[in-house]
């Protein structure tokens, strides 16, 4: 932790009186692969729906590329190139993505009976029509942060880059009803010194399904001419779901002598959530941090001329 490599790594860099040199390589490749399906019914008859679905099944790609400079200076790319691109290339796309929509113009009542005339005026011109769209969770992982000696240098002996967060258990699905507790964090470790930054992958840890439905209900006034006003009531998120939609994923550790030890748990050793008055600023690993938004109501009347 004290050594130049650390504290100055520009000391001891490979060429002489230089900082750092980056360099660009032409290398790179992605297949993504899914099924992608859409059925949709014209409006007709006063009615017209639609739903797209995409399932994905694989998204992979490069990793960073990884180089080394070798004695002789010369420059190449690292024998576990073919490793990272396995574990970090992966990118776990979402299995399901869902929208549907539709639009229904409600029945008209017409009659020659005067009292049905009136009430023709009030209940016709109604068109209700809606948009729904729901999704399985999105991969995500952990992080880690060291209050002392984990630098980068400290772990993998560049300053290019750092190591990763050691998955030493089952982690849970990513998604729980516990706000306080959205994975097991005992499944979670931090790198140790001499790290490669191969520890774990992209795959270990999803976020809950979301779902919502947005619906509105329109009449449209006919004054005579082109002049009409229309009345609208739009219902965001109308059933009111909740959906975890963020959680808190980095442990804070001491320092890479005990990279067991977490210090931001929201709960005390024994399992105990610890008092929000005498919780420590920042514990809050594996907590939930944003939800879905609530049902909204908006309202416009709209004059056309």
């Amino acid at each position: 932790a004290t050594s130049y490599a650390s504290t100055n790594p520009d000391l001891i860099r490979f060429y002489r009186g230089f900082g750092a040199i980056g360099q660009q390589a032409p290398y790179g490749y992605r297949t993504y692969h899914s099924i992608q399906t859409s059925v949709n019914r014209r409006f007709r008859n006063g009615v017209s729906f639609g739903f797209n679905h995409t399932l994905g099944l694989s998204d992979k790609q490069q990793s960073t590329l990884r180089l080394q400079h070798n004695a002789d200076g010369t420059v190449t790319t690292r024998a576990d190139q073919g490793e990272a691109d396995t574990l970090l290339g992966n990118n776990r796309p979402q299995t399901h993505i869902m929208r549907g929509n539709f639009v229904w113009n409600l029945p008209q009542l017409h009659s020659d009976n005067k009292v049905l005339q009136a009430i023709g005026y009030i209940v016709n011109d109604w068109s209700l029509s809606g948009i729904w769209q729901g999704s399985t969770g999105a991969a995500y992982t952990v992080g880690y942060s060291y209050q002392s000696g984990g630098g980068n240098v400290n772990l993998t002996g560049s300053p290019d880059f750092g190591g990763r967060v050691r998955v030493v258990g089952d982690a849970g699905s990513g998604c729980s009803s516990d706000p306080l507790r959205q994975f097991n964090t005992a499944a979670f470790q931090g790198p140790l010194v001499g790290s490669v930054g191969l520890e774990s992958g992209n795959d270990y840890a999803r976020s809950c399904f979301q779902s919502s439905t947005d619906l509105a209900i329109a009449r449209t006034i006919r004054l005579g001419g082109s002049r009409s006003v229309q009345l609208r009531v739009d219902l965001f998120n109308a059933f009111n779901e909740s959906a975890i939609t963020g959680r808190y994923t980095t442990m804070d550790l001491a320092s890479p002598s005990d990279p067991v030890t977490i210090t931001n748990l929201p709960f005390d050793a024994s399992g105990n959530v610890i008092d929000s008055r005498s919780r420590p600023r920042g514990a809050g690993f594996g907590v939930a941090t944003g939800y879905q938004a609530p049902r909204t109501v908006q309202l416009q009347a709209r004059f056309s001329f």
